[in-house]
Parts: C-alpha cells; structure tokens; sequence
C-alpha cells in the first residue's frame, strides 16, 4: 500500500456542507482557505482557478480537490479583481446559504463542499499536491447525480456525493502516483522495509534512474520528496502500530527505523503533535 492509499484507509473527515454557486457575466471571489480539504465541481461553464502559485481552468465536468488550508481564487476572469467569498456563501447571522449567487446572470455553476480532520489526519494530508486537477470523465457518473440534486433534491444526499466525490479524486491520484514503472520498484522497497536507512542514492538505484532525475521524477508524481514521503509513511505506521497493538515504544521505533528510541519519539512529536506514550494515552482514554 503506498502513502497516499493509506490516506484514504485512515483518512476521517467532517464535511461541511455543499453549497452550489451560480455565477456569470465579470466575477471573482477569493477564499480565505480554512478547511483541511476542498472539492469543488464545475457543473456548468467554467472557471479560473488559482491556488498556491499554480492556475488553471477548470471547465465543465471537470473537478478539483485543494488540500492544506490554503487560500484560492475562482473567477470568470483572471483579469477581474476578487472579493471575498464568505458574504456570498453566508447570511448575515452567519447561518450558510442553500445557494450562492455572484455576477450578473447564470451560465457558470460550481459546487464545492469544505472537510476538515483531525489532527493527525491534516498532517497526513502533507503526501498530497496543494491541488489536484482532475479532468471531466473519471467522476462523470458522481458528477451527474451531484448536477441532479443541485436542483429540488436532497441537500444531504448533495453532501454525500461530494463526499464521495472527493474520495474518488484522491483514491484515483493515488493510483496514478504509482503508475510510473520506473516508481514502483523504489515504492515497493520503501514500504517492504521501513526500517532500512534508504537514501535518494539508493532508491534511484532500484528505479534505474540517476539521482537527480528520480528526485524531480518522484516529486512531480507523489507530491513530495522521497525521503518526506519515507518519513511519513514511517509515522504512520508507528501510529497504527501505537493505536492497535501494545508493542513497545522501543520495538515501534526500531521497526520505524530509528536507531534509538528518543529519536524516534522526537520525530514522531513533530508529526503528530504529541510522543507516542502520549499519543496511545490519549487514544485509551
């Protein structure tokens, strides 16, 4: 199972409710970037996205999932300036709209839904792209049930299919980021033994790749370096093991391949935000 697999078997989140936006003519909102994760869909038109240095457009059917708590702009054009999101999403009293309106007219639609996590589970978040694009046609099956229920239908059914939508987002992501024949050999190594001081050397050895080019290689696909990927994976684990087994902090660190155990729970503070004899702690009580 590579780390963006295991996202998504450990991965638990609350979502916020889904609130379609009917937009057109000249427009542009910004978003402040409070959640953990965002999946938004075009459902009719299209739309400029720009988040974390990186824009695109995003046309009609296609869908986009924002991870980290990261602010972005939507826009009919680029060009136009922005206005904050929030009052057209939310009444005065703070209580959310059933539906948002910007612009004059409607020929663009969109619908998004925000998630937030645990703790652990945003830190998780940190194997993924700032966004991932997907293109109509993957999702088009939950896409055209969300276009069905956008009008007169069930406003919980609508938060489940974005649900569901932005499980499938991230599960085929992760299908792609190891469907490079050079990668998976070195994914396969790193996830068949933790506990091996494996360097980038290494790795782009078994890959069959210099140095240099697995490095950018393996960027541009897992969304991270080789070695922060190794080392999430390795917290991860040493989590699971913590919440589902009594096994020592000495045996989890050494497995985790850390050569002594003050190491390891140092790292695994960093991560989680907590050691791990407080972390198992916490989970019993």
């Amino acid at each position: 199972m590579n780390p963006l697999e295991h996202l998504l078997s450990t991965l638990s989140v609350n979502w916020a409710v889904a609130t379609p936006l009917h937009a057109g003519g000249r427009w542009a909102l910004h978003f402040a970037g409070l959640l953990d994760l965002r999946v938004e869909v075009v459902v009719q038109g299209r739309a400029h996205v720009t988040v974390a240095g990186r824009s695109f457009w995003a046309e009609q059917g296609d869908c986009y999932v924002i991870a980290g708590k990261r602010p972005y702009q939507i826009a009919a054009d680029p060009s136009t300036p922005s206005v904050f999101a929030m009052p057209y999403y939310d009444h005065e009293d703070g209580t959310q709209r059933d539906t948002a309106s910007v612009g004059e007219g409607h020929d663009t639609t969109l619908v998004g839904a925000g998630f937030t996590c645990g703790q652990e589970a945003a830190r998780l978040l940190e194997v993924l792209p700032p966004v991932i694009h997907v293109r109509a046609g993957s999702a088009a099956a939950t896409i055209a049930l969300i276009r069905s229920e956008i009008h007169g239908g069930s406003g919980m059914i609508l938060d489940r299919l974005c649900q569901v939508l932005l499980l499938q987002v991230l599960r085929d992501h992760s299908a792609n980021a190891t469907a490079h024949p050079q990668l998976g050999p070195a994914l396969k190594a790193m996830h068949d033994d933790l506990a091996h001081p494996w360097t980038v050397s290494e790795l782009a050895g078994i890959a069959a790749m210099s140095r240099s080019t697995f490095f950018l290689r393996f960027k541009e696909v897992a969304g991270t370096t080789p070695l922060d990927y190794l080392h999430g994976l390795r917290m991860r684990e040493a989590a699971r093991v913590l919440r589902e087994t009594t096994g020592t902090v000495s045996s989890i660190a050494t497995a985790a391949g850390y050569r002594t155990e003050s190491a390891f729970s140092a790292a695994f503070r960093r991560f989680t935000g907590r050691s791990p004899g407080e972390y198992r702690t916490r989970l019993v009580t």
